[in-house]
């Protein structure tokens, strides 16, 4: 019987040293959060180098459509392609 009492306080101080309600709750929080489903759109044009496009103010030049793809995943971001 004292085993058992010495694994749940040990349990218990390990449990606050590392953090893990506070932890659990931050992850329940994430995964109850909305995610939002609508992706802000972006322009992408054909240059005769490439591919370009604006967001949010600045120039991004593209030697690949595969480039834009990975870019457009990085930012959360939806392409919308004219000039093809």
């Amino acid at each position: 019987m004292k085993l058992k009492d010495q694994l749940e306080s040990f349990g218990h101080r390990m449990r606050q040293r590392l953090h893990l309600d506070t932890l659990g709750d931050a992850i329940r929080t994430m995964q109850t959060a909305e995610v939002d489903v609508h992706p802000e759109w972006v322009i992408v044009y054909r240059t005769a180098g490439g591919f370009c496009c604006i967001y949010r103010g600045k120039a991004f030049d593209f030697a690949e459509m595969l480039d834009i793809q990975i870019w457009s995943e990085e930012m959360d971001v939806q392409p919308y392609y004219i000039g093809f």
